[in-house]
């Protein structure tokens, strides 16, 4: 079977569609300070599964070598001021962890220990300038702190940890072994996105049986920590009941291991991450896939479906709130069903969110100011994530993709966290006319061949959105899928300032468009005598209308 003629073929599985990662600190915005109190705790839950819809809730509990909600011998409690105002209720003998997980279970959600692997943000420089006396070579020295605040420390000691030294990995497992058997958690995720560096450089691809051998270690203890386990439905049942008393609850339940990685399963080889044996050997449970703060629309999802779907492993692509370096404006409900009709298209289980809560935030409240920049997005927010769950729901709204560069004003090469992701873009060079290039564009959908464009604005069907740089005096030739476009179907609109480029809109239709990947071919017939510099390509949105 040729390669896109599966997409849209197959339907999401299990009951498990929406994943929401909480990061150490998004939810500090809801607690007294400086002594936070239970009950703040579990109202944040009871909204993430009642507003939210939420199946699953990961709250990440490791950062930057700091443990968050919890604190061990193992290693150091955050130090950051936001989370000192959770020492009190551990001082009186209750982890905030206890607290999220009981309610988690009270409202039915699984709740996953979420670790970040090489978080370099840079906030920890005490503990890295003391591992840089007992133990310098575990030290990741290659990469600087991610953070533009980092304290000089950090840049000098270094802030992330390797896990080429077995020493590492001891560490690290005998910390998430204490979460596993101390708490009733049903199960960890790796984020690998926070960051994904967890090599030297230039030494990642030849460590892939090391992590691997880490992958497998912690799946083998997740499995002895579970036979000790109830049953998560039973959990559910027992607290409706009021009567959760551990004796009843039957043991033995499987605990679930997820990995948060980059997009692309080529990226995730090239940091040192063999996704398809971790898959293969069912080492993993799911796997959600992004970028490292963006969506990405147009990512090939349905390669770690297919590998996925033959060995027992969901899939679940991450949704972020902002669309690109430098584009800080919030994602809308459009744009996320778009993203999400892709997702389901290309095999996805459901979907995962990283750093959702930017649509409410700010992440962390400094005392005697509002934790929340619009109280009534938050509430409004999480009920999108019902709407995002069905993928009848989606194809029932409005869907709003966007194709933009994810790192134009960021990375001059435009890679990406894991070195391969690459721009969809157009450049021609003004001075070879006629010369044509393209672009690739993933919609899943089935356009109608009629659709309705008028004065500018989509009536009915679908509508092409596009923003060349060109100029006064420019000609151009367009296709679709090889399908010449004749040039009164597109509506230039020109800014009112000088060098302004325009906004180009037409109608799409089926036939040309496809179910899936398009590509839009653009060719210069015609250069203005005034300008100067490429062409470019690489600002284009698809808006579709529900039916």
């Amino acid at each position: 079977m040729a390669k896109d003629l599966d997409l849209g073929s197959q339907k999401p599985r299990g009951i498990r569609r929406v994943i929401y990662v909480s990061d150490p600190s998004n939810t500090t915005a809801f607690y007294s300070d400086p002594a936070a109190q239970p009950k703040e705790a579990r109202a944040w839950v009871r909204a993430l599964a009642v507003e939210g819809g939420a199946d699953t809730y990961v709250q990440e509990i490791f950062s930057e070598a700091m443990t968050i909600f919890w604190r061990t011998d193992k290693c150091p409690y955050d130090v950051r001021y936001w989370h000192q105002r959770f020492v009190p209720m551990m001082d009186n003998g209750l982890m905030p962890i206890e607290v999220l997980i009981d309610e988690s279970h009270k409202q039915g959600m699984e709740f996953i220990a979420g670790f970040r692997m090489n978080d370099r943000h840079g906030q920890h420089p005490d503990f890295f300038e003391k591992l840089s006396k007992e133990h310098p070579d575990w030290i990741l020295t290659d990469f600087k702190p991610s953070w533009g605040g980092a304290p000089a420390r950090s840049h000098e000691y270094g802030c992330s940890l390797d896990y080429s030294k077995k020493g590492v990995r001891d560490w690290l497992f005998a910390t998430m072994e204490e979460v596993a058997n101390r708490f009733d958690v049903d199960g960890i995720e790796f984020n690998f996105t926070r960051l994904a560096e967890c090599f030297p450089k230039g030494k990642a691809e030849e460590r892939h049986a090391v992590m691997t051998g880490f992958i497998r270690r912690v799946r083998e203890m997740l499995d002895e920590a579970g036979k000790k386990r109830g049953n998560l439905k039973e959990f559910a049942h027992d607290a409706a009941k009021k009567d959760s008393a551990p004796g009843k609850r039957r043991v033995g339940r499987k605990l679930i291991f997820g990995v948060r990685v980059p997009q692309q399963l080529e990226g995730n080889k090239k940091m040192g991450f063999d996704i398809p044996t971790w898959i293969k050997d069912r080492l993993i449970d799911y796997v959600a896939p992004g970028d490292f703060g963006f969506t990405d629309f147009n990512e090939k999802y349905e390669d770690f479906a297919r590998l996925a779907r033959a060995h027992d492993c969901h899939v679940y692509p991450q949704v972020q709130a902002r669309l690109g370096f430098g584009k800080d404006q919030d994602q809308s409900l459009d744009q996320y069903r778009a993203a999400l009709q892709n997702f389901y298209g290309a095999g996805a289980d459901g979907f995962s969110t990283q750093n959702y809560f930017f649509l409410w935030g700010p992440q962390f409240a400094i005392p005697g100011e509002d934790g929340l920049k619009s109280p009534d997005m938050f509430v409004k927010a999480l009920n999108y994530l019902k709407i995002l769950r069905d993928p009848n729901q989606v194809a029932a709204g409005d869907r709003h993709y966007v194709f933009y560069p994810l790192y134009r004003n960021f990375d001059p090469k435009g890679e990406g966290i894991s070195g391969i992701y690459k721009t969809e873009k157009i450049v021609l060079d003004r001075r070879k006319l006629k010369d044509r290039g393209d672009l690739r564009f993933r919609i899943c959908e089935n356009l109608p061949p009629d659709s309705n464009v008028r004065h500018g604005k989509l009536i009915s069907g679908a509508m092409l959105l596009f923003r060349p740089r060109l100029l006064p005096g420019d000609e151009i030739e367009l296709d679709i899928n090889g399908t010449k476009i004749p040039g009164h179907d597109i509506q230039f609109e020109w800014g009112g300032k000088e060098g302004d480029y325009p906004v180009c809109k037409l109608a799409l239709n089926f036939p040309p468009m496809v179910y899936g990947d398009n590509f839009l071919g653009l060719m210069l017939i015609k250069s203005s005598k005034e300008a100067q510099g490429d062409v470019v390509l690489d600002e284009v949105e698809i808006f579709v209308k529900a039916d």
